[in-house]
């Protein structure tokens, strides 16, 4: 008899055994099958190398000889509701054999026979840590957004209602001549006053809407005076290691804020080393994440460590592990603030019982550092303080303030509400000296008011004031007036009052 010839393949044949494997083995997915008992029936080769098998030796696994104790706690009840036919999905915490650690979403679909039996179920991973870290990121930027609102709002007002206060009590306190009386009341007063404009500050910094004033500095140098300052606040158990190079370049940052954060930092470590132990600061160049536009600083120490729960909330407004009395949440929502705010970053590493590093990434520039400005000792009172000022702001007891203040000075005064009332007056008002202007104002706000008088009056000096708020407020970034910060000094507006007008503000469209 003739050799017949052989038959085509019919389906579930090998060659569909071939093309399902070669389809499944490409996709960016987990994908098994679970038969009765928890028995793995099949696997692609993403599924199976995520747990360190191969395709040949997880077939026939079941679930627990594989998949750790706390993986099947959270599965177990999602696994019994397959088998009761039910379909389910589930985002669980899960360790790649590599060692990483991913946020997977599962899905599990029953397997149901002709007459309606649940034969098994399908399994189908994907791993969604991106996207879950994205979205805990726009949380978080939502939650700090919310919090700056909130911020910026109570600081404005606060700062306002501080300044006439100050504004108060320093021009009670040239009246009286009583020592006892300044030393017993004026002074202590006064000092609370500023403790008041540095918990606003805080706020802002927290907020990202404390205006920042970065310049070149030099690294090295900023250390080495901050060290001088940190050794005197800590305890003697506590050793300092600072490796800084001579040849770094310059960082863009605002020095005063800076130091701020770095004393955050280093009083955090001192707190999470009860017995002692190290703090180690670094600075090397280029930053090994960002590269040759940063410089790493890491501060490091050797304390309790913490867990990745705690390292989630750390940066969170008022979050403390102390105790009421011993903290009060801001120190490293401040450290945040101010590194999103000088386009800078922070990462952060900790294991329990080892220690914490906290690696700043902070920007360079290529400008020298300025000289330091040498300020005249003696404040002539011959400087011509006669003139007419104008002070416009919404808080009428801050404009009677400084009304007061700027008279007891020698000059005449007067007073608009809003930049809209202003406006005719300085178009009107001749002999105008000075503009003195809130930032933040409902309808015109003071730096618009600003640039419409100098086109109106091209040689009128102007002096803005604000509470801190103004990136939210249309302050320009070009902006070349001075800006004073609520509360300030009655001699600090007088001062920008006595400079010299070498130079106003050159507007487009002039």
């Amino acid at each position: 008899m003739s050799k017949q010839p052989e038959s085509p393949p019919c389906p579930g044949t090998w060659r569909d055994e071939s093309l399902l494997k070669v389809i499944t083995d490409n996709l960016p997915i987990g994908i098994a099958y679970v038969g009765p008992n928890r028995t793995y029936r099949f696997a692609n080769q993403r599924f199976a190398a995520a747990y360190g098998l191969t395709l040949d030796s997880i077939i026939g696994m079941r679930a627990h000889e594989f998949i750790s104790h706390d993986a099947m706690e959270v599965g177990d009840p999602f696994f019994e509701a397959a088998y009761k036919g039910t379909a389910v999905d589930f985002i669980h915490a899960a360790r790649h054999v590599d060692g990483r650690e991913m946020i997977v979403r599962t899905f599990l679909r029953p397997d149901f026979s002709a007459e309606g039996e649940v034969l098994g179920f399908f399994v189908c991973s994907f791993n969604v840590t991106r996207e879950k870290e994205a979205e805990s990121n726009l949380l978080q930027a939502q939650k700090m957004d919310a919090v700056g609102q909130l911020a910026s709002g109570i600081a404005h007002d606060f700062n306002n209602l501080l300044a006439v206060v100050i504004g108060n009590l320093e021009s009670l306190r040239d009246k009286i001549t009583a020592p006892l009386i300044r030393e017993e009341y004026l002074d202590p007063s006064i000092h609370a006053v500023e403790q008041g404009v540095q918990l606003t500050k805080q706020l802002l910094v927290i907020a990202r809407r404390q205006p920042l004033f970065p310049e070149p500095l030099n690294i090295k140098s900023c250390l080495d005076d901050f060290m001088r300052l940190l050794r005197r606040t800590v305890r003697n158990d506590i050793t300092f290691i600072v490796t800084c190079p001579d040849d770094l370049p310059m960082v863009f940052l605002d020095r005063v804020q800076f130091e701020v954060a770095m004393l955050n930092l280093c009083l955090n470590a001192r707190d999470a080393m009860p017995d002692g132990g190290t703090i180690r600061i670094e600075v090397a160049y280029p930053s090994p994440r960002l590269g040759s536009g940063y410089l790493r600083l890491t501060v490091a120490d050797t304390g309790i460590g913490m867990s990745a729960k705690l390292k989630a909330q750390i940066f969170e407004p008022f979050f403390t592990t102390k105790g009421s009395n011993q903290g009060t949440g801001l120190g490293l929502s401040m450290v945040w603030g101010f590194v999103q705010q000088s386009s800078a970053r922070i990462d952060v590493e900790s294991e329990v019982g080892v220690g914490t590093s906290f690696m700043l990434d902070l920007p360079v520039t290529t400008r020298a550092q300025d000289d330091p400005a040498i300020e005249d000792p003696e404040r002539t009172e011959a400087a011509a303080k006669q003139g007419l000022i104008m002070v416009v702001d919404d808080n009428h007891a801050l404009r009677r303030s400084i009304r007061r203040d700027l008279a007891i000075a020698g000059y005449a005064v007067i007073e608009a509400e809003s930049a809209e009332e202003a406006l005719p007056l300085i178009e009107a008002v001749e002999g105008l000296q000075a503009l003195v202007s809130d930032v933040v104002m409902s309808g015109m706000t003071g730096d618009q008011l600003a640039r419409a008088a100098v086109r109106i009056r091209p040689d009128l000096k102007v002096i803005l004031m604000t509470s801190g708020d103004m990136p939210e407020n249309g302050l320009e970034k070009e902006n070349r007036f001075p800006i004073l910060q609520k509360p300030f000094p009655n001699e600090n507006l007088l001062r920008e009052l006595e400079k010299p007008a070498d130079e106003v503000p050159a507007l487009d469209g002039n």
